[in-house]
C-alpha cells in the first residue's frame, strides 16, 4: 500500500465529516476551559441570536481547516518526504509548515470576521482570545496530524505483515518444490542401471519392469503439486515400488508392511516411505546370508521404518539426501518432525501423521 492510498483511506468518507466535527467541539470545550466563566455561561445558556449563530459557523469552520490543513500536508510530504527515508527532516518540516498554515488560516478567519458586524466589536482584549485560540487551534492541528500518521502507519504495518505471510509462504512453497525435485534423480538413477541389466538378461521382465517403473513415475510427477497425501495412496505406492526393489534384491531383501485402516485417511508427504526404503538399501548389505529386513508399521499416529543395521563393508560416501529430505520437508510442514533412532541392531525413523487437507475438486487417481 502506498503513502497515497493510505491518505486516500483516512480523509474520505465517513473522516472526512466526523473530523472535523470532532476538532470543533474540541475547539469550544477548550475555550470554555481557557474561559471558564465567559464562555461556560456562554455555551451552556445560549442565545439563539445572529451573534451565536455566526460563533459557531466560525468554529465549525476553524475546525474543518484544521482538518484539512493536516490532511492536505501529509498527502503531499508523504510523496516528497516519506517517513521511511527522511524521518527527522519530514518531522520538523511539517510541524513548521502546519504552525505557519494554521497561523494563516486562524489570522484570515480572525480578520474577516472582524469585517461582518457587529461579530466582533474590535476591543484590545480580543487579542488575549486570539492568542489562545492560535495556541489551541496549533495543538489541535497537530493532534490531528498525529492520528493520520498513525492511521498511515498502522496501515502499512498491517499490509507489511500481509506482504511478509505471502512472502513466507511464497517462500515456503519453493523451498518445498526444489526438495520435491531432488526426489526424481536419486530415485531414477538406481532403477536404470538395474533396468539396463534387465534388458541384457529377460527382456520380458524388463519389459514389466519398465511398465511398473512408469507407474511409478507417474506417480511421484502426479504429486509434485501436492504436499501431504492420504496415507493409503502412498501405500499403494509402495506396493508398485516394493516390486521394482524386489526385482533387484529378490529374496535378499524383506519388506513386511502392516498398517492400521483407521490411519489410512491420515497425511503423509509423498514418497516418504520409499525415500526410507531406499536409505536403507543404500546403507546396508542386503545378501541370501545376510537378508535385509525393512518393517513398515503404524504406532499411535506415526509410521515407524526401522531395519537391522548390518552395514556395507566399504566405506560409501553419502549426502543423506534421503532423510534431509524427509526432514526439512516436515520443518516446511509442521512442527512434528520424524525421529531417528538408532541402535546397536536397528535403524529405526518415526513418521509423524499430518492432518489431511484435500482440496474437494482435487482427484486422487495419480493413475488417471
Amino acid at each position: 500500500m502506498t503513502s497515497k492510498q493510505a491518505v486516500s483511506i483516512f480523509s474520505s468518507g465517513i473522516f472526512r465529516v466526523i473530523l472535523p466535527l470532532i476538532v470543533t467541539s474540541v475547539l469550544i470545550f477548550s475555550m470554555m476551559i481557557i474561559n471558564p466563566i465567559s464562555e461556560r455561561n456562554y455555551i451552556l445558556e445560549p442565545e439563539l441570536s445572529r451573534d451565536f449563530f455566526m460563533d459557531l459557523i466560525w468554529f465549525i469552520t476553524l475546525g474543518w481547516a484544521i482538518t484539512e490543513i493536516g490532511i492536505i500536508i501529509s498527502y503531499y510530504l508523504d510523496q516528497w518526504l516519506p517517513w521511511v527515508q527522511f524521518s527527522v527532516k519530514r518531522f520538523f518540516l511539517q510541524l513548521f509548515i502546519q504552525c505557519v498554515l494554521v497561523i494563516a488560516v486562524m489570522t484570515s478567519l480572525w480578520y474577516v470576521t472582524d469585517l461582518v458586524p457587529p461579530y466582533y466589536d474590535g476591543a484590545e482584549n480580543d487579542w488575549v482570545g486570539y492568542r489562545q485560540m492560535i495556541f489551541v487551534s496549533i495543538v489541535l492541528s497537530l493532534i490531528v496530524t498525529a492520528v493520520h500518521i498513525g492511521s498511515y502507519l498502522l496501515l502499512n504495518w498491517k499490509n507489511a505483515i500481509v506482504e511478509a505471510a505471502e512472502l513466507k509462504q511464497t517462500t515456503l512453497q519453493s523451498q518445498l518444490q526444489s526438495l520435491k525435485l531432488q526426489l526424481d534423480p536419486h530415485f531414477m538413477f538406481n532403477n536404470f542401471s538395474t533396468l539396463s541389466s534387465l534388458i541384457a538378461e529377460n527382456q520380458s521382465e524388463a519389459q514389466q519392469f519398465l511398465d511398473c517403473l512408469s507407474e511409478v513415475h507417474r506417480y511421484m510427477l502426479y504429486n509434485l503439486e501436492r504436499n501431504v497425501i492420504p496415507l493409503k495412496e502412498e501405500l499403494d505406492f509402495i506396493t508398485s515400488y516394493i516390486y521394482l526393489i524386489k526385482i533387484r534384491f529378490s529374496e535378499n531383501l524383506k519388506i513386511e508392511v502392516t498398517i492400521k485402516e483407521d490411519l489410512l485417511n491420515q497425511g503423509i508427504p509423498p514418497t516418504t516411505l520409499q525415500l526410507l526404503i531406499e536409505n536403507a538399501v543404500k546403507h546396508n548389505i542386503a545378501s541370501r546370508s545376510q537378508p535385509l529386513h525393512i518393517r513398515i508399521s503404524s504406532a499411535g499416529n506415526t509410521i515407524c521404518v526401522a531395519n537391522n543395521i548390518q552395514k556395507l563393508p566399504s566405506c560409501i560416501g553419502s549426502s543423506k539426501i534421503g532423510l534431509k529430505n524427509i526432514i526439512n520437508r516436515y520443518k516446511l510442514l509442521s512442527a512434528k518432525l520424524p525421529e531417528i533412532i538408532q541402535t546397536a541392531h536397528e535403524f529405526v525413523v518415526k513418521i509423524p501423521l499430518l492432518p489431511l487437507k484435500t482440496s474437494p475438486n482435487e482427484s486422487t487417481d495419480y493413475r488417471r
